[in-house]
């Protein structure tokens, strides 16, 4: 059912060579929804169409092919015994090609049956959870229709199931798909060659000259003996790279002489310098034209600790920050302790305040987990209202999921994060106080060209009144990345002429977006929230309008039109980066 080489190249070159002539022609073709699309996308006559530089002998021999290139498009998705009906006639100077075809009903798959040879048929209980497994999950079950690209997929998952754990080597011995067109059924048949068992060697590392081989070590998930695992490569790799002290990181496995089942780990690293000056200059609508100035030195005083210090401007806050972060540790968890002093001047509320941070983190897998104390005092000034001088002891838990195809600019999957945290006035509190907040975002892939983005947020503070309570630690909203029409942070509770935080907050957003390229897309959302001190006080407002999105290669870059309804007025967001 193949389109013969040798006439398919005779009639590509025959049209490339042929001079242009304004050749017309249409094609009807008579056949099922649920395969036409494959048809019309793949068949060359439909390709040629849109450039008709063919002459009736071309034309005719394109005509003759297509039968077969029909019966091969169509067995790809399990009809081996289509029929087909063509004629090709010319009125009024147009040449029309007609195919009527009737696929006929589709093969489907009668019986199974997956194999293995080497190591892994050696250890019966093994082999046996094995083949469990592969036939639990094996796509192509008993009744399906067989489609070609399932076919292959079927075949490279079993494969890969062995690749990536204990048996590196292993390799397609046999395959087989035997097609009855009389019965419509298929008999498949799959046989892997396992190849040895291996199991991991010693790890060098290689590259390293600035910084101490404990930092690699301790992040090393890989145990000498153990069976080969390329999950635990994958995972070392991914440890080695999130850190900041190396630009880039190769993890291969080797060959032992001594042993032939043993496969030694090379780490290939490239250092970071030592020591980094970083200026950094952006704008947004929420805070305007904004300033960085970051230092670090990733092996400070050659204790293997980080030092980092932080300097930011723009039109409403300034910031000052140092931070001191031991490298990760053999449980995973990375220990820093910061201090920072920081004004801001947004809505009518002036607010500077001084902290100091002991901060314990963890990344396991899609999990992030981060426990801080911190201790901080501030002094408010509120427009038209008195000022007040403040200190909080707090102690705050973070959980954070991230199951996202890309984390810089994700198009699939969700984020949720909860934090619970809190303050007690017997240990250096003005104010007893209990604060939870949550936050998750959904990404959801409609179609190729059309996205749906979903968000919402919640929180509340447990406290008899806002007394005492640190300015970060209430709500405000409003602005590029929750609800948009408004200005940054202009929704809370009037206070004098300030908008300072409340002890509640609730935030939701619907967007969708078309895609009209890979890159540039256009989007129409509804954002609705507010904060407020009490239950009684609460309602929400809406914001809504359109916006152009572009795919940039540092991450999403948004700019939107929004009207705020409860201001009537519309005003425009520029933002950078998921709002998460």
């Amino acid at each position: 059912m193949r389109i013969k080489l040798a006439s398919a190249l005779a009639l590509i070159l025959s049209i490339v060579t042929a001079p242009a002539a304004a050749l017309d022609y249409q094609v009807d073709l008579e056949t099922p929804g649920t395969v036409r699309p494959l048809l019309v996308k793949h068949l060359e006559i439909y390709r040629w169409r849109d450039k008709p530089a063919l002459d009736e002998a071309q034309l005719r021999r394109l005509y003759r092919l297509t039968p077969d290139s029909i019966k091969a498009l169509l067995a790809t998705e399990g009809y081996y015994s289509p029929s087909i009906h063509s004629a090709i006639e010319q009125q009024n100077g147009i040449w029309h090609l007609h195919f009527q075809i009737d696929p006929g009903d589709p093969a489907r798959v009668s019986h199974t049956t997956i194999s293995a040879q080497g190591a892994i048929a050696e250890d019966a209980r093994s082999y046996q959870d094995w083949l469990e497994a592969r036939y639990k999950s094996w796509p192509l079950k008993d009744g399906e229709i067989f489609r070609q690209a399932a076919w292959e997929t079927a075949k490279r998952d079993l494969l890969t199931s062995l690749v990536i754990a204990k048996y590196p080597k292993a390799r397609l011995l046999n395959s087989k798909a035997i097609v009855n067109p009389d019965t419509h059924s298929v008999v498949i048949s799959v046989v892997i060659d396992s190849g040895a068992a291996y199991h991991f060697g010693t790890t060098t590392i290689k590259g390293l000259e600035r910084y101490p081989a404990t930092i690699v070590e301790r992040l090393n998930p890989i145990v000498p003996g153990e069976p080969y695992s390329q999950a635990k490569l994958l995972e070392f790799q991914s440890r080695l790279q999130s850190r900041p002290y190396f630009k880039s990181v190769n993890i291969v496995t080797t060959t032992d002489k001594t042993d032939p089942t043993a496969l030694p780990v090379v780490v290939n690293i490239v250092e970071m310098q030592r020591q980094k000056l970083g200026v950094g200059i952006g704008v947004s609508t929420d805070s305007g034209p904004r300033g960085q100035l970051e230092y670090q030195n990733l092996n400070s005083l050659d204790s293997n600790l980080r030092f980092s210090s932080v300097f930011k401007i723009d039109t409403q806050s300034r910031s000052l920050s140092g931070q001191i972060e031991r490298p990760r540790n053999e449980l995973g968890y990375i220990d820093s302790v910061s201090a920072s002093t920081k004004r801001t001047d947004i809505e009518g509320q002036i607010t500077s305040q001084s902290a100091a941070a002991v901060k314990r983190t963890r990344n396991k897998g899609r999990i992030e987990t981060s426990l801080i104390t911190q201790y901080q005092v501030e002094h408010q000034s509120v427009a038209g209202a008195a000022g007040d001088n403040l200190q909080a002891l707090t102690l705050n838990y973070i959980w954070t999921y991230r199951n996202v195809d890309s984390l810089i600019s994700p198009s699939k999957g969700y984020l949720f994060s909860t934090e619970i945290g809190g303050a007690a006035a017997a240990l250096l509190s003005d104010q007893s106080f209990i604060r939870s907040r949550s936050h998750a975002i959904y990404y959801y892939p409609i179609t190729q060209r059309d996205s749906l983005t979903v968000r919402g947020e919640l929180g509340i503070v447990f406290a008899p009144s806002v007394s005492g309570i640190p300015t970060d630690m209430l709500f405000r909203t409003g602005g590029d990345t929750t609800v948009r029409g408004y200005a940054y942070q202009s929704l809370g509770v009037r206070q004098g002429d300030a908008i300072v935080g409340g002890r509640y907050l609730v935030n939701g957003s619907v967007e969708y977006t078309r895609w009209l390229t890979p890159k540039w897309g256009a989007a129409i959302f509804y954002d609705r929230g507010n904060a407020a001190d009490s239950l009684q006080d609460f309602h929400t407002v809406a914001g809504y309008g359109v916006g152009a999105r572009w795919r940039s290669p540092i991450g999403p870059l948004n700019l939107d039109i929004a009207y705020g309804e409860a201001v009537s007025s519309y005003r425009i967001h520029f933002s950078m980066g998921s709002a998460f």
